[in-house]
């Protein structure tokens, strides 16, 4: 079950308490609209059955001197999954330069950023022994009205195709019992 970000917590009790600064302000409206995606997300991670899963809420990274925030992190038996959520609205594509460009020609979006989120954790989800367990970071675009013109990218899953890729993490979590092999003692 995800629980609210603490930050927001706070800044919630304290919003018509104290006055807050410009960029206090934008940063608590920032993590409202962050809160609402959360919630929309969790609706559909409540379809499906998480019980191989570990759920991890507002992973925040420094990745040289930016912060990314990882809203939704599913580790299983075999992967890891990052879900960053969005809600952008209308056309968009990505330009040659690996940018999100919206329909009035405006960046969006680095998504060369995802390759150094995804370094950033290759470095930090160290497994015991051998076997490292596969990185897949998604951008989730909680908005139905998003599309992807031009270039389609398998960075993004839209709501439509979401439910299906949370049902496929379902089904790929689920823990296999060895089987022995007949005439073997157990």
């Amino acid at each position: 079950m995800r629980q609210k970000n603490e930050k927001l917590k706070v800044y919630e009790f304290l919003y018509n308490r104290l006055p807050f600064s410009d960029d206090e302000s934008e940063e608590y409206k920032a993590m409202q609209r962050m809160d609402l995606l959360e919630e929309h997300f969790d609706l559909y991670l409540r379809k499906i059955n998480t019980s191989n899963m570990e759920l991890f809420w507002h992973c925040e990274i420094i990745v040289g001197t930016d912060h990314e925030l990882i809203n939704v992190l599913i580790a299983t038996e075999y992967c890891y999954y990052l879900f960053i959520l969005h809600d952008y609205a209308g056309e968009h594509f990505i330009n040659p330069f690996n940018i999100l460009i919206d329909s009035s020609y405006e960046a969006v979006y680095d998504l060369n950023r995802t390759s150094k989120v995804y370094e950033k954790f290759k470095e930090t989800l160290i497994d015991d022994g051998n076997f490292q367990r596969p990185i897949i970071i998604k951008h989730v675009v909680m908005n139905e009205t998003f599309k992807l013109a031009k270039r389609p990218s398998d960075q993004f899953l839209s709501l439509k195709n979401l439910p299906y890729y949370l049902r496929a993490i379902e089904h790929s979590a689920v823990i296999r019992k060895k089987q022995p092999r007949p005439g073997l003692p157990n």
